[in-house]
C-alpha cells in the first residue's frame, strides 16, 4: 500500500488512456471478477438499506459511501499486487483513515444540500410549492415554471461537475496515501482538470457500454413485446448494471494509478 501522506502530483496523460483505464480495470479484476462484482453489489445493497432508515438514512448513506468505496479501492490495490481479493475488503475502509473518509462524505452531503437549496431558490417558493403539492401549474405560469426548472437543472449540473472532479480521485488518495480531505479533493480536482480529454473518452466508452448493458430492456420496450417480455429483459439489465458499476469502480482505481503514478 502507498505510503501515508505521500505527495500527490497529477500528471497529464493522453486522451486515449481513458479507454485504457477501462481495459486495465477489466484485466485487473479478471482473476476474481465474480467476487469483485459481489462486493460492488454488497456496497449498493448496503447503501440502499441505510438510506431507508427514517430521518437520517440519506445523510448516513452519504457519510458512509466513501468508506465503502475505499474498501473496493484497497481491494483493487491488493489485486494489483497479486494478493487475493477478500470479502473483508468491503469493510477495509473502516480500518484506516475512516474519519477522513467520513469527512469526505460530509463534504459531499453538504455540497449536495447547497445545490438543492440553490435549485429550489431558482425555481421559486411558489412554483416549488405547487410542484410538491402535485397540482398542475396554472396555464399562464406553466412556461415560466418550466424555464425556471430548466435553469435550476443547468445550474445544478454546472455546480456538480467541479464537485465530481474533486471527489473522483479523493477516495484512493485518502485510502492509499493518507491525504487529508482538503488535500485529496484539491489534488483530485487538479488531476481531473489536467486530463479532461481522457475523461471525455472514458465517459463516451462507459456510456456505450451502458447502452449495450441495457439493450434488452430498450429492445423489449421499443418492440412492444408486452409486460412479461419487459420484465424478462429487466433481469439482464440488472446484471449488466451491477457489472458496469464494478467496472466503474475498478476504473476509478486504474485511472488513479495512471494519473498519480506508482509510489510502491
Amino acid at each position: 500500500m502507498s505510503g501515508t501522506g505521500s505527495a500527490a502530483v497529477p500528471s497529464r496523460v493522453p486522451a486515449g488512456r481513458g479507454w485504457r483505464w477501462i481495459v486495465a480495470a477489466w484485466t485487473l479484476t479478471a482473476a476474481q471478477r465474480p467476487l469483485f462484482v459481489a462486493l460492488v453489489l454488497g456496497l449498493m445493497v448496503a447503501a440502499i438499506a441505510v438510506s431507508l432508515v427514517p430521518l437520517v438514512g440519506s445523510i448516513a448513506t452519504g457519510l458512509l459511501t466513501p468508506v465503502l468505496q475505499a474498501g473496493l479501492v484497497i481491494g483493487c490495490d491488493a489485486l494489483r499486487r497479486g494478493e487475493p481479493l477478500k470479502v473483508d475488503h468491503l469493510f477495509a475502509g473502516f480500518e484506516q483513515h475512516t474519519g477522513r473518509l467520513v469527512g469526505l462524505g460530509a463534504v459531499s452531503v453538504l455540497a449536495g444540500l447547497v445545490m438543492l437549496i440553490v435549485g429550489a431558490a431558482i425555481v421559486g417558493p411558489q412554483a416549488l410549492g405547487t410542484l410538491l403539492s402535485g397540482a398542475p401549474p396554472a396555464p399562464d405560469a406553466l412556461a415560466g415554471t418550466f424555464l425556471r426548472m430548466l435553469l435550476a437543472m443547468l445550474v445544478m449540473l454546472a455546480l456538480s461537475l467541479p464537485l465530481y472532479m474533486a471527489l473522483w480521485f479523493a477516495v484512493p488518495l485518502i485510502a492509499l496515501r493518507g491525504l487529508d480531505v482538503g488535500a485529496a479533493m484539491s489534488a483530485s480536482f487538479a488531476g481531473c482538470l489536467r486530463n479532461m480529454p481522457a475523461f471525455l473518452v472514458w465517459s463516451v466508452a462507459v456510456l456505450a457500454i451502458a447502452l449495450v448493458a441495457f439493450l434488452p430492456f430498450f429492445a423489449a420496450v421499443a418492440l412492444h413485446l408486452g409486460v412479461m417480455a419487459i420484465l424478462v429483459g429487466t433481469l439482464p439489465c440488472i446484471v449488466g448494471g451491477v457489472a458496469l458499476a464494478a467496472l466503474w469502480f475498478a476504473s476509478m482505481y486504474t485511472s488513479y494509478r495512471d494519473v498519480f503514478g506508482a509510489t510502491d
